[in-house]
């Protein structure tokens, strides 16, 4: 790692997750630390493309993630806000370490959710919202630097589904998909999660999150791919 890190996210897709909600306000925010593999492939300006595949801490300059959710009844509210500072040298062909890639920029997402079926243990939703990119990208080939600005929001829809195993336990799962050529070509997250209860108004969560976005826009192409586990605390109140 680079320097120092402050990872402080709350997946509003998942931690707040639980059975039946009361008619009150109920709030989460979480602690989270993810140690996802980060596999890129930019093709910007004339350069040649340049990929990587690295575990995120190995190329991480600095970060900071940021998210929360508010529910009343069937009803929820969350958004996000993620910041990173990412940069490697690659390899092209037999030539080591013949380029590098930068990344410098922000990701934010704002979805609101409904529960179409619930009971006494588990809960349907489905959810729609955007998530905006905001990316400074360079490469360097052979001493030559390009560089872009992209800037894009995509419409996202999904579904999530949580279920109570018992007092202390419960899990949950979410998808969703986007772009559809409004913004980005494609994206899609998938998170599979487990919660257990430490105390009432603290649960330890642990899971698996996948994020990736296919973006093209004239010469410049974007492909981010984040893939790995995680583990937070969520505080509820």
């Amino acid at each position: 790692m680079k320097n120092a890190v402050l990872v402080t996210l709350t997946s509003l897709s998942t931690l707040s997750s639980g059975a039946v909600w009361a008619d009150d306000w109920e709030f989460v925010i979480a602690p989270y630390l993810w140690g996802p593999d980060f596999r890129t492939s930019l093709d910007i300006g004339p350069n040649p493309p340049v990929d990587g595949s690295k575990s995120i801490f190995d190329i991480l300059n600095s970060a900071f993630l940021i998210a929360g959710e508010a529910r009343k009844g069937r009803w929820s509210i969350g958004g996000e806000f993620n910041y990173l500072n990412l940069g490697d040298t690659v390899s092209i062909g037999p030539f080591s370490n013949a380029a590098s890639w930068e990344l410098d920029g922000i990701m934010t997402s704002l979805a609101g959710s409904y529960a179409v079926a619930e009971d006494s243990q588990s809960r349907i939703e489905v959810l729609g919202g955007l998530r905006h990119w905001d990316l400074d990208l360079s490469t360097t080939v052979a001493g030559f630097t390009a560089s872009t600005d992209q800037s894009w929001t995509d419409p996202i829809v999904g579904a999530r589904y949580s279920r109570a195993l018992n007092e202390r336990w419960k899990l949950a799962a979410m998808g969703n998909i986007g772009g559809f050529g409004y913004g980005s070509k494609f994206q899609w997250e998938a998170i599979v999660q487990a919660n257990w209860s430490w105390t009432e108004t603290i649960d330890v969560a642990a899971g698996y999150r996948h994020l990736s976005v296919d973006f093209e826009d004239g010469r410049n192409v974007v492909d981010l791919i984040l893939t790995g586990p995680y583990v937070a605390l969520a505080f509820k109140f």
